[in-house]
This record gives C-alpha cells, sequence and structure tokens, in this order.
C-alpha cells in the first residue's frame, strides 16, 4: 500500500472509531496536517458491531410491534414476521451504506487515512503496519490514541465461536438459536435479551449482582424485569456457579461488559502510563506524556459512543491550546429495552430524600402516546426542594432516548422546574411528559388528578 504523507506531521490519529475520527475533523478543521491509522474499518465498534447493527435489529422489532397495531388504525391485513436471515443482510447493508458516508465526509477533509496498526517506537513516533505487511514510519507534534475496545470474555469459559460467542459474534449469526444463556445483564446483555426474545429464541439472563442493571435506577431496573419476563426471558440475579446454568443452551452469549483496545501499542516506548482498565488520562484528556492525547473507549472511563465523539471534538481542540473538560455528570445513559430506557444526572439513591421531590408522569396521560399506541411508560424527575433545580431524571417508555437529551441539556444549563414554561412545548409530543413531570414535583401538573 503506497500512501505519502508530510514527513513532519502535526497530527498521528490512531483508530477510526466515534473518537479518533471526531478529532482527525476536528485537528483538520484547524489546518492541521492529519494522519488517521485505522487496522479495520471506519466507524468502529459503534457502526460495525455496537450502536448501529443492534439499534437496527431493536428498530426491526419495533417496527413488527407498531404493524401488529395497525388494526388499531384501519389496516385490514398485517405482513408476516420478519426473517432473521433478511433481517441480518439488511443490517449489514445499512453499515456498508452508512460506513461509504464515514468514507466520504473524511475524504472531503485533507486528512490522509492509513489501513494497518501502528505502535509507538519512541515518545511521539510511531511504526505502521500495513495490510500487506509493509512498515512505515511516522512522527508528529502530537498524537491521539483512540484504539476502541473489545468485548470482555470470561477466561475460564473461552471462546467458542459455534457455542459460546461474544456481542461480535451475536451479530454475525446467520440464523436464531432456540435456546440461548445470556451472561451479564448490564445494558448489552439486556439489549441483546430483548432482541433474540423478539426473534423467538428462548432467552435466560443470567446476573451475578442483586438485579439487573445494576449500575441504573432501581425502580427503572424491576421495570425492565417486568418487561422482560412478559416477553418469554427467563432472569437468574444474584446467580453463582456458571455451568450449570448455561448447560442446556444451544448458544452462550457472553455479554460482561468491554475492554480497551491498548495490547499493541507499545506504550512503554513512548512512557505512556496505563493500567488495566486503559490509558490513564488527565481532565484534558492528556496522557503522562506531554503532546500524546487518548479518548474514547481506550481511557476505560466510559464505553459510549457519544462521549467518545466529545473526547475525540476536546482532544483536538486541547491540541491547540484549549482547556476542553467533559462534564459526565450531565450525559444521558439510554438502554434499548422494548421500550427503551433512559436516565441522566442523579438516581434516586444518590439523594437525600428530606432535599429532593420527585414528579411523576405516566404515559397513559399523554395523548400522542396513545394516538402510537405506546402507553407502556412514565418520566421521572428528581428536583432540588429549595431551589427548584431538576437533579435527575428517569424515562422508561417510547423515545426515551430522545427524552433524555431534553433533561441532559436542564441539567448542563443548571435548569429549574420554573424555567419550563407551558408553551415551550409542542402537543401533541412525547416531550410534553417532561413538562408535566416536572409540574408534578410541586402538584401544579393540569393534566393529572388534584392529589390534594
Amino acid at each position: 500500500m503506497n500512501v505519502t504523507f508530510p514527513a513532519s506531521l502535526d497530527l498521528i490519529v490512531i483508530g477510526g472509531g466515534p473518537a479518533g475520527y471526531s478529532a482527525a475533523i476536528r485537528a483538520a478543521q484547524f489546518g492541521n496536517s492529519v494522519l488517521l491509522v485505522e487496522k479495520e474499518r471506519l466507524g468502529g465498534a459503534c457502526l460495525n458491531s455496537g450502536c448501529i447493527p443492534t439499534k437496527f435489529l431493536w428498530e426491526t422489532l419495533n417496527l413488527e410491534k407498531k404493524i401488529k397495531r395497525a388494526a388499531d388504525h384501519g389496516f385490514a391485513h398485517v405482513p408476516a414476521r420478519p426473517e432473521f436471515s433478511l433481517v441480518q443482510q439488511k443490517k449489514n447493508k445499512a453499515i456498508d451504506i452508512i460506513g461509504h458516508g464515514l468514507q466520504n465526509l473524511l475524504a472531503s477533509y485533507p486528512i490522509t487515512i492509513i489501513e494497518g496498526t501502528a505502535h509507538f517506537t519512541g515518545h511521539r513516533q510511531v511504526a505502521i503496519t500495513t495490510r500487506d505487511g509493509a512498515i512505515t514510519e511516522a512522527q508528529a507534534s502530537k498524537i491521539i490514541i483512540a484504539t476502541g475496545s473489545r468485548p470482555r470474555d470470561i477466561p475460564e469459559l473461552g471462546i467458542d465461536p459455534i457455542r459460546i460467542i461474544n456481542s461480535d459474534d451475536a451479530l454475525r449469526l446467520g440464523g436464531v438459536p432456540k435456546t440461548m444463556a445470556i451472561i451479564g445483564a448490564g445494558a448489552i446483555g439486556v439489549e441483546f435479551a430483548f432482541i433474540f426474545a423478539g426473534f423467538g429464541c428462548d432467552v435466560t439472563l443470567i446476573e451475578k449482582e442483586s438485579h439487573i442493571l445494576p449500575a441504573e435506577d432501581g425502580e427503572l431496573s424491576s421495570e425492565v424485569k417486568k418487561l422482560l419476563q412478559r416477553q418469554g426471558v427467563k432472569v437468574i440475579e444474584s446467580a453463582g456457579t456458571l455451568e450449570p446454568l448455561i448447560r442446556d443452551a444451544e448458544q452462550v452469549l457472553v455479554a460482561t461488559g468491554r475492554q480497551p483496545n491498548i495490547e499493541t501499542l507499545n506504550l512503554p516506548a513512548a512512557k505512556i502510563n496505563f493500567n488495566e482498565n486503559g490509558i490513564t488520562v488527565n481532565a484534558y484528556l492528556e496522557t503522562s506524556q506531554n503532546g500524546v492525547y487518548a479518548c474514547g473507549d481506550v481511557t476505560g472511563k466510559n464505553y459510549l459512543a457519544y462521549i467518545a465523539q466529545a473526547e475525540g471534538i476536546a482532544a483536538a481542540e486541547n491540541i491547540h491550546g484549549g482547556k476542553n473538560t467533559i462534564d459526565y455528570s450531565t450525559t444521558p445513559r439510554v438502554i434499548f429495552s422494548q421500550p427503551p430506557i433512559a436516565s441522566a444526572g442523579k438516581r434516586p439513591k444518590d439523594c437525600d430524600p428530606a432535599e429532593v421531590i420527585t414528579g411523576r408522569f405516566p404515559f397513559t396521560a399523554n395523548s400522542r402516546a396513545f394516538i402510537e399506541g405506546e402507553r407502556t411508560g412514565w418520566v421521572k424527575v428528581l428536583v432540588e426542594k429549595k431551589t427548584g433545580l431538576i437533579a435527575g431524571c428517569q424515562v422508561i417508555g417510547a423515545e426515551a432516548e430522545a427524552l433524555i437529551s431534553i433533561i441532559s441539556m436542564a441539567l448542563k444549563r443548571k435548569t429549574t422546574v420554573n424555567d419550563l414554561k407551558r408553551e415551550m412545548f409542542f402537543h401533541p409530543s412525547m416531550a410534553e411528559s417532561i413538562f408535566g413531570a416536572c409540574e408534578d414535583a410541586f402538584n401544579k401538573c393540569i393534566d393529572l388528578p388534584n392529589k390534594i
């Protein structure tokens, strides 16, 4: 592979996922000479084996749910169920189309892209091994590491591509197994449980903690557990020895989180500090080595694509003298259960009950939810008693991923419930539920029965 680039670059970005390509584009916008090294496919795990493919499968099942309710809107005939193998083909086509769009986006900027792997040979020097085995040396004034992450394995189980698989393998299955045991009931495990159960698989979801989604609000976790059980998923919490729980499963999906890709970087050569959780960075995303930054999954802080993008942009701007930091306390968290759940800010267990009040608005009182047949769900807000500041929010129901972004912005702007006015929320819309919950915190919601 013959790729030419300046002998001395402004920036080398290692990794072409959300963090890496975002950093490369922002640096190019500053007029930098940028070299982007990607070993596989642009877009990283998000595009190729994470956010996009899982949401495509989720949307297929969501569409099927809506089709089943078509008679409520006067449709006389309901189509047959989706064929999994055909859905997989359509999913792969969608990935290819989005990936091609990303290639065109990067091509519109003065960014040189090399397909290969990079490892450090010195402070700001790397050796790049291309796919044809050729080795190219490169150096730059600054380097950004954005090599992402991969599924975390359970060593004692091993990985058998036929039976014991990870989330990457699950997305490549050509058919739906009759039975599946999913180990790990965090976001990844729960999403796959809904997906495979939705396609007719007999799913057992196994969690070692006392309840599924242990990082989420307890009420949300309980609601999701009920939804899973309604779909026929067997949920095992406080699980002990795995072997008897997975013995009879045709397929075993290990969904115990992710781990950073750092092994091949030769970080000691650049004297960059790291540990098993990832590369160590300061608040400005700079590593222990001046001029070398790391962002996205490789730092082990968050395994979320939109945070990786934010970090990539911040790192590129900090290279130019910026002092950008990421406020992780206001970022939204979404899990695509059926229906989805979302949260931002504080959870009830994070608050002193004497200092906060709770407002709640059920989707059964939302006209748009009624029209769409999406009456399962609610919005719950936590509000500081003295100031009226919105402290946190939990949502379950249709469009939860969109609704929580409103709350995330409110948290960022330190919004009070009095800052929200009725004329700001279109009718009929799901967003009205946000306003209703905030009004309910002080017993002022006109769309709910009198509580006094």
